[in-house]
């Protein structure tokens, strides 16, 4: 039997320089229920708990990773998203809360709606293409991304969730599809190279900088292809989401506001940043 005390205070004292006290002893639990199966109710009032030798070597294993700055999700492989069991590796981006934020705007801007036709351009390990269709089974969802590892990921999130999404090969710089849809939403790389070497090391060091990353002299690269393209293939009243990057909100809604949407509107995120955009397409 482990003392949980003493365990909490060595896996902390091993984290000290990345992670204070408090986060410490959340990752912890977080590996004690996702990986060994620990019920958190149980760890939370227990002062004991039973680890084999092979548990203990590998939750040595897993410190010694954090301790890089590598993201427990890539270390454990997997994260949840709205509900889902999302597979992750250093080929896409680890899904924020600030995504599961757009998605909650999407649900109640669309989730009264039937047999929408929805695209999710730069779609990762495709949580949101996912996480739509499982809120909306009767949806008919397509995810693209230029990125054949990310493909591959998103792919086998929907064979384990047991869900109908398509992920398919293309450029949101130049985009080959010719459907019209209903909506389209898009989370796409836009920080700007030179805010690299502000952003935290467990980012930089294992997140795709094809997935992160704009030049800077045009941070609105991405948002502007995709919007000039669903300004093509929308129908009328369709629908135009983004996550944004905070500094270049209020510019993306000039630029979507001058390829003619309409009722183009910022939310904040929990945090307080402008976050996500929707915009209403009207065929003129």
């Amino acid at each position: 039997m482990q003392d949980l005390k003493e365990l909490t205070a060595i896996w902390s004292n091993n984290l000290k320089d990345l992670y204070s006290e408090r986060e410490s002893r959340n990752i912890l639990l977080l590996v004690l229920e996702d990986v060994f199966d620990f019920n958190r109710s149980s760890l939370l009032v227990s002062s004991q708990i039973e680890l084999s030798e092979t548990q203990i070597a590998e939750l040595d294993q897993i410190s010694t990773r954090l301790k890089t700055g590598e993201p427990l999700q890539y270390i454990v492989g997997f994260t949840y998203f709205d509900d889902l069991k999302i597979y992750v590796a250093p080929g896409v981006l680890i899904p924020r809360p600030e995504t599961e934020e757009l998605l909650a705007w999407m649900m109640e801007t669309i989730g009264e709606y039937e047999n929408r036709r929805v695209e999710d351009w730069c779609t990762g390990s495709g949580c949101i293409a996912l996480a739509l269709k499982n809120r909306k089974p009767e949806f008919v969802v397509k995810g693209y991304d230029i990125s054949s590892e990310a493909l591959e990921i998103a792919k086998r999130n929907a064979k384990e969730a047991n869900l109908e999404v398509d992920f398919i090969a293309d450029d949101a710089l130049n985009p080959e599809n010719k459907e019209v849809v209903d909506v389209i939403v898009s989370n796409p790389p836009y920080i700007p190279w030179k805010e690299k070497e502000q952003m935290h090391q467990n980012v930089t060091g294992f997140e795709p900088d094809l997935a992160l990353f704009v030049p800077n002299d045009d941070p609105l690269l991405f948002y502007r292809s995709l919007a000039q393209y669903a300004s093509r293939r929308l129908t009328d009243k369709g629908y135009l989401f983004f996550e944004l990057h905070e500094n270049f909100a209020f510019e993306t809604q000039r630029m979507v506001e001058d390829l003619g949407f309409e009722a183009v509107e910022i939310r904040k995120d929990l945090q307080g940043k402008e976050r996500m955009l929707k915009a209403l397409w009207c065929v003129k």
